[in-house]
């Protein structure tokens, strides 16, 4: 009995201490209430919201100014945002917005950017029919790594089917001869390209395509070139972009971000692009500048002063282990009054997208630094997709 009236008191008490509890934490908080974005409009084009990331990105035409953007936001009634929802505001970075609805509150992350194109252009018809092993392999990269790339065959900016000025960057890796195309020379592509380039449009050019440089009238000058257009040979080197030029560290331009460097025991900085086996050993690359500028020895400063000051140029590489300024292989031609685009100029030889299998030494034509190849051009394209 006493057992009984000590266990009621005790299920008494436990009761009447839960009641107490339950009274005292009852909750008044507002937590059914909504904190999603429901549209997000910039000029017409509609964000696109990822509810599971809270983000939201909205693509808008090339041309746009993110910097004065004015979104329509849709949300719930009684919910805030912040920071506020005004006219012209910059987005030139990604802005975080928080939204607070009664007691809860939600963030998204909202980046608006604008829609580009990167041209791939080519001689063969469409990206599918080029026939050099390089060219094709470097095509199947590009489309690969860029949604925004398209293929622009010359014939089509003849024929008027591509305006090249809806462009941002236009690629040309030629590989197939010292010699340009007829077609690229032609009246009506050559003034297309050229109005795309002095209008602000940027070019890369890779292999023999450097000659482009010449066509366009970027440069006027004339220098004693090295040109490779031949079938090669099996080798048993790696070769390299040199990226420290006579007194001059490149190695911190933007196209060698993240690029594998080799550092010897004096500093000197090179990029590996391709290793033992069968090169082509297709160069497009500028020799004796030196001499070209007033009989200069090859280490005076002088020569690199007079040089990248005359052609407003950075003189970005020279064929791995060279020390001094008698030659050069990668450059970025900076804007100019006339020409008002970036081009980079990556004459090198080495810089293959398909290095051939066949020889003794890499038969399997597997290339140990395709990576850097890979890389150093994403680089470019990426700086050069920068507006100037």
């Amino acid at each position: 009995m006493k057992n009984f009236i000590k266990y009621t008191f005790i299920l008494t008490l436990f009761i009447g201490l839960f009641h107490s509890c339950e009274d005292k934490y009852t909750s008044t908080l507002e937590l059914d209430k909504d904190v999603t974005i429901a549209e997000f409009t910039v000029n017409g084009v509609n964000g696109v919201i990822n509810e599971k990331n809270k983000t939201i990105v909205v693509t808008m035409p090339d041309g746009t100014d993110v910097s004065k953007i004015s979104p329509i936001v849709k949300i719930a009634e009684g919910a805030v945002i912040t920071p506020a929802i005004t006219s012209n505001m910059d987005f030139s970075e990604p802005i975080e917005f928080t939204l607070v609805n009664g007691d809860v509150f939600s963030k998204y992350t909202v980046n608006v950017s604008e829609e580009f194109f990167i041209g791939f252009l080519g001689t063969a018809a469409s990206a599918s029919s080029i026939v050099d092993d390089d060219e094709k392999a470097a095509a199947a990269w590009f489309f690969q790594n860029y949604s925004n790339g398209k293929y622009i065959g010359f014939d089509d900016i003849k024929n008027g089917k591509v305006d090249v000025s809806k462009f941002r960057v236009l690629w040309w890796y030629y590989d197939s001869g010292r010699n340009l195309p007829e077609i690229a020379k032609d009246a009506t592509v050559l003034n297309a390209i050229t109005n795309f380039y002095k209008t602000g449009g940027n070019l890369l050019l890779n292999s023999h395509a450097c000659a482009y440089l010449w066509t366009l009238g970027r440069m006027t000058d004339t220098y004693e070139m090295v040109i490779g257009d031949g079938e090669g040979g099996d080798n048993p080197d790696t070769w390299g972009i040199g990226v420290t030029i006579g007194a001059h560290d490149m190695s911190s331009h933007p196209i060698y971000k993240g690029v594998t460097l080799n550092l010897e025991g004096d500093g000197y900085k090179s990029v590996p692009v391709i290793g033992p086996g069968w090169k082509e050993d297709h160069n497009y690359v500028i020799v004796s500048i030196p001499a070209k500028l007033g009989g200069l020895p090859n280490n005076d400063e002088a020569a690199y002063t007079a040089f990248t000051t005359k052609h407003n140029v950075k003189w970005l590489g020279v064929w791995a282990g060279i020390r001094d300024y008698w030659m050069g292989g990668v450059f970025e031609f900076s804007p100019t009054t006339d020409y008002k685009g970036k081009l980079l100029y990556l004459g090198i030889g080495g810089i293959e997208f398909s290095q051939n299998a066949k020889g003794e030494r890499n038969p399997s034509g597997v290339n140990a630094y395709q990576s850097n190849i890979n890389l150093l051009t994403k680089n470019s394209l990426d700086y050069l997709a920068i507006k100037n």
